[in-house]
């Protein structure tokens, strides 16, 4: 490894560092910039149920007292920003997020790590058939350029890209579910290895994975079709077939080389992705980060909605930058920076 590479592997590694450190400083300010908190909410349902207490003898002192300790269990004490800014940075880096207020005593960790499973398989499956799919589709369309297949390609691709992924999902599970009931719309309570839990994992997430793949389809279809029309005007293509290449290894070329931006787009994709698989769990109740975190939001549980930000943050960073490795390894012009 000479001198060069080194240079560009650490200015990438500073870019990364910071964005990571400008994310989580934006994770830290925006719940503290929503209207009310957590604990308000805590202390006018106590305040609410003090009734109750009086009747058994506990006073209003008794619940302050309590109060306290719970802003003290969730580390949400009053206290200057830099200060919890100092302690929120030292959480990150020691694994320590807190504790959830909705799900107390249970740790912010144990409620993110039980759920993300879900979520992650849901965007990376539905990412990847979008991906590979949609790239296929891009190569017919602009190899059959103005022919009937390239133009209901492109109003196909032009009609999902402007509806959201949760109403391509709804009038699926209208459609196949509620109508037709091919598949199950509600999340199995029997899951597991076993046949029949994989089974009705399958028939569940069938509709879900399909409707979050048809959102992100339009862009790589209609990206690799415009890499490929203009690639295909490329001096090396006609060079190429002067030469008696025939016209499936000219292809090959061309569409591995028309690839290369879409690879970039898949990195791009894996966070709208994410977005909507969030929506996607609330409306069907998955038990994955999206439902969790509408718990959370609606509840004000600040340490759990942090606790969500950053790890979406960190999945994000971590994809682009195998992206990024990948894209280095598949293109020589970006391994040779250029120079060649």
């Amino acid at each position: 490894m000479n001198l060069k590479t080194v240079k560009v592997y650490g200015y990438k590694l500073a870019i990364y560092i910071v964005s990571f450190f400008l994310a989580v400083t934006v994770n830290f300010l925006l719940p503290r910039l929503m209207p009310g908190s957590a604990i308000s909410t805590l202390l006018v349902e106590l305040e609410g149920a003090q009734g109750g207490f009086a009747a058994s003898g506990t006073s209003s002192l008794f619940i302050q007292q309590e109060v306290k300790q719970l802003e003290v269990a969730f580390g949400l004490t009053p206290q200057p920003w830099p200060v919890q800014y100092v302690h929120y940075i030292e959480g990150i880096f020691t694994g320590n997020l807190g504790v959830s207020i909705l799900f107390y005593p249970t740790s912010v960790a144990h409620v993110i790590f039980s759920s993300i499973g879900w979520s992650l398989g849901l965007v990376f499956v539905s990412s990847i058939i979008a991906f590979f799919l949609g790239s296929w589709l891009g190569a017919v369309g602009a190899t059959r350029r103005r022919g009937k297949a390239d133009t209901t390609l492109v109003i196909a691709a032009s009609i999902l890209a402007a509806v959201p992924a949760f109403v391509i999902l709804m009038y699926l599970e209208m459609g196949l579910s509620v109508n037709v009931g091919i598949f199950r719309i509600s999340f199995p309570t029997n899951v597991g290895m076993t046949p029949k839990g994989v089974y009705n994992l399958v028939d569940f997430y069938t509709l879900p994975v399909l409707g979050l793949m048809l959102s992100l389809l339009s862009g790589f279809v209609l990206g690799m079709r415009n890499n490929m029309l203009h690639t295909l005007k490329d001096n090396y293509v006609f060079y190429a077939e002067a030469l008696g290449f025939r016209d499936k290894t000219v292809r090959k070329m061309v569409y591995r080389n028309s690839m290369l931006p879409n690879v970039t787009g898949f990195a791009l994709s894996l966070g709208l992705a994410i977005s909507a698989a969030l929506t996607v769990e609330g409306l069907l109740s998955i038990p994955g980060a999206g439902y969790f975190f509408g718990l959370a939001l609606t509840s004000k549980d600040l340490p759990l909605l942090q606790g969500f930000f950053f790890v979406i943050i960190l999945m994000l960073l971590i994809s682009i930058a195998v992206v990024e490795m990948v894209y280095t390894a598949i293109d020589p012009r970006v391994r040779l920076g250029g120079s060649q």
